[in-house]
């Protein structure tokens, strides 16, 4: 049986993309950034870690869900590398930057460090793995959730040693490229046991309360919408508390657990508020098109020409420039967005991980 899709959580999903935009766009101050970049990344990783639970991962078939992650989030990975490889060699030619940047996106690509944006999915694709396989290498067992859960702990703090203990070595492994390719690819495995936590603390979030988030067990949706908001206030203090976060470069604050706790807490406001407001389009558009907007919104330029665009504005009409410098960048990243989603969407599937109508209509 086909389960029916939560739009609640497109809406999550909308609004932590959102959030990664308006983190890119510099148009807030240093402090909000360095908040939202600690809660927009991790919100997608409990979200994902709320699916494996809602649609029964761990009980379906190993190779299937393999083969259906890889193609959902290596696939795209490795088809927008190509693309931004070969929008390097277009800019070696035009005399814009050095073959070494080339190299570099190559280096990225094969080790699945990922370039710029793209490290979030195979960040996301082997966390999901690796707690599947957890999750069903200790069963259904009345301890087996504990059980992943005290295997997911240990290997993230296992992984904050290993990090430590190769910061030291950066200088040699940068000296040549194999070395440097060694150490992204050790580096990319440690940055998914990093995101390990967060999948299991979504999918805990949902086995523990699957009644309420199936719709079968509700609360006042005027409940719902008041202790979402305390506890995304909650999470603001603890993640400023915490400090810089950074979870492309595996930097976590100055005490982890913090951040952990901050994204969990704040994550878990902004679900109780989308689930108990009614569904709302352009959300949940963003959030099922999330994918798309990561690998864009920088790579192709759609955030340069906001910002130009801000910059010109601010020509003409200095003084209401900080009414709209905001609207103005978010606004055009926004508007190009829909149409380069609407052409990916319809002539350019693969590129989100998705069948092409043909052979989705074939499939059934």
């Amino acid at each position: 049986m086909k389960k029916r899709r939560l739009e609640y959580m497109d809406m999550v999903k909308g609004i932590g993309i959102l959030g990664i935009v308006v983190m890119h766009s510099t148009t807030v101050p240093v402090q909000a950034i360095f908040w939202i970049s600690s809660f927009a990344p991790p919100l997608f990783f409990l979200a994902s870690g709320m699916l494996v639970g809602y649609t029964g991962e761990p009980e379906k078939n190993g190779k299937e869900i393999l083969g259906r992650k890889a193609r959902s989030l290596l696939l795209p990975f490795f088809c927008f590398s190509l693309i931004y490889i070969l929008r390097d060699i277009l800019r070696v030619i035009m005399g814009i930057s050095e073959i070494e940047e080339v190299w570099m996106g190559l280096n990225d690509m094969l080790t699945l460090w990922g370039s710029s944006v793209l490290w979030f999915l195979p960040a996301l694709f082997l966390s999901e793995c690796i707690f599947v396989f957890l999750r069903k290498s200790f069963g259904q067992r009345r301890y087996g959730l504990l059980w992943t859960a005290a295997a997911c702990i240990m290997m993230t703090v296992l992984s904050f040693f290993a990090n430590d203990a190769l910061k030291p070595w950066d200088g040699y492994f940068l000296s040549e490229r194999p070395l440097y390719a060694l150490l992204c690819i050790m580096r990319t495995f440690l940055r998914a046991v990093y995101g390990l936590p967060f999948i299991c603390a979504g999918y805990f979030l949902y086995e523990f309360f699957r009644g309420f988030w199936t719709g079968e067990k509700e609360i006042p949706s005027v409940g719902q919408l008041a202790g979402g908001i305390v506890l995304f206030a909650l999470g603001i203090p603890v993640s400023v508390a915490n400090g810089y976060f950074d979870f492309r470069s595996l930097i976590f604050g100055d005490m982890p657990v913090l951040a952990y706790l901050s994204a969990v807490v704040s994550f878990s406001g902004v679900l109780l508020v989308c689930k108990s407001c009614k569904p709302f389009r352009p959300l949940t558009y963003f959030g099922k098109n999330s994918l798309i907007i990561m690998a864009t919104h920088i790579d192709f330029y759609f955030l340069y020409l906001g910002l130009n665009l801000a910059n010109r504005v601010n020509e003409f009409i200095p003084g209401w420039n900080r009414v709209f410098y905001f609207v103005n960048v978010v606004g055009v990243i926004l508007v190009l967005e829909v149409v380069c989603i609407a052409v990916i969407n319809r002539f350019f599937p693969v590129l989100a991980g998705r069948k092409s109508k043909n052979k989705s209509a074939q499939s059934e």
